[in-house]
């Protein structure tokens, strides 16, 4: 495809409104009115109808919709059940570790022959086994090495002493941490080469087919300190899935009582998250001073916000 088309399709590309993203409503309705233009066209011209539904199409395709502010209108006039119906969650936020396909290896895997590469999935296959062998039930875990244990003056669970020293040391050495090939791979326990640092306004990196993200550095630098801890802690800690150590890893965000990149006050609030046809209320931890965010919350997936460990 020659260079001046792509460069064209990429300015008229909105990822905000395709992809995972896509405002299926949005769509529906869109088509809907490409179809019926299509139609008035069709009684001068079948030619011109053909040309008017394709460029339609097309535009719906790369930007989401046809008819400009079609998101908002859709979700103003729109019932909330229609937009119930369609809708897939809040988007997901870069204020939490996420994964997602990356667009190149999604044109990539649409293009692949149906018949896959064996090798790659009995390589998948073992390590599904693999990951269920050695899952651990995360609060258990966290209780058996001593990271976590009862709090003092609460009815809750807090990061033990011994583990809370260990893991501020960690932080004294890693705060002003960025993402960095050496440290992702240290983090998901791969080679180097298999890491490529995403070009992003927050820390990103892409291992394999999947980009990882934090919502901000100060995420990045706990989620690297408390991985040293635990490291640190017990031998039992790479033993597990990597999955469940990233989950893992993330909510022992909410366990730490400093901000991990500047040191200053983290405060639980609420705040407004979209998702392509509604708005949802998420309790987000923040460092202050330095104005990161740490984690959100959805507050109707967990039972509290001082140390619950749900992942």
């Amino acid at each position: 495809m020659p260079s001046q088309i792509v460069a064209i399709i990429d300015r008229l590309r909105q990822p905000e409104h395709t992809g995972e993203n896509r405002c299926v409503p949005c769509t529906a309705v869109n088509v809907v009115l490409a179809l019926v233009a299509s139609a008035v066209v069709a009684v001068r011209s079948r030619r011109l109808a053909s040309l008017t539904v394709g460029v339609s199409l097309l535009a719906i395709y790369l930007r989401g919709y046809l008819v400009p502010g079609t998101p908002a209108l859709t979700s103003r006039y729109l019932p909330d059940e229609v937009l119930a119906a369609f809708d897939k969650g809040p988007r997901e936020p870069r204020t939490g570790t996420t994964i997602e396909m990356d667009d190149a290896d999604e044109a990539t895997e649409t293009g692949r022959s149906n018949e896959a590469d064996d090798e790659e999935k009995l390589a998948y296959v073992d390590e599904i086994e693999r990951q269920r062998e050695n899952a651990v039930d995360p609060e258990q875990f966290l209780l058996d090495v001593e990271a976590v244990g009862p709090c003092d003056h609460a009815d809750d669970l807090c990061l033990t002493d011994a583990f809370a020293d260990r893991v501020e040391d960690e932080l004294d050495r890693h705060r002003g941490t960025t993402a960095d090939d050496e440290t992702i791979a240290d983090l998901f326990d791969v080679e180097e080469g298999a890491v490529t640092i995403k070009d992003r306004d927050y820390p990103a990196a892409k291992i394999g087919r999947r980009v990882h993200k934090w919502p901000a550095d100060a995420a990045l630098v706990a989620d690297v300190a408390v991985h040293h801890a635990l490291r640190e802690q017990t031998d039992r800690w790479e033993a597990v899935p990597r999955g469940q150590r990233l989950e893992l890893l993330e909510v022992l965000r909410s366990f730490l009582e400093t901000c991990p990149d500047c040191g200053g006050t983290i405060t639980l609030g609420e705040e407004t998250t979209e998702s392509c046809c509604r708005s949802y209320e998420v309790l987000a931890l923040e460092c202050v001073d330095c104005d990161a965010p740490l984690l959100e919350f959805d507050p109707t997936e967990i039972g509290g916000v001082g140390g619950g460990i749900e992942p």
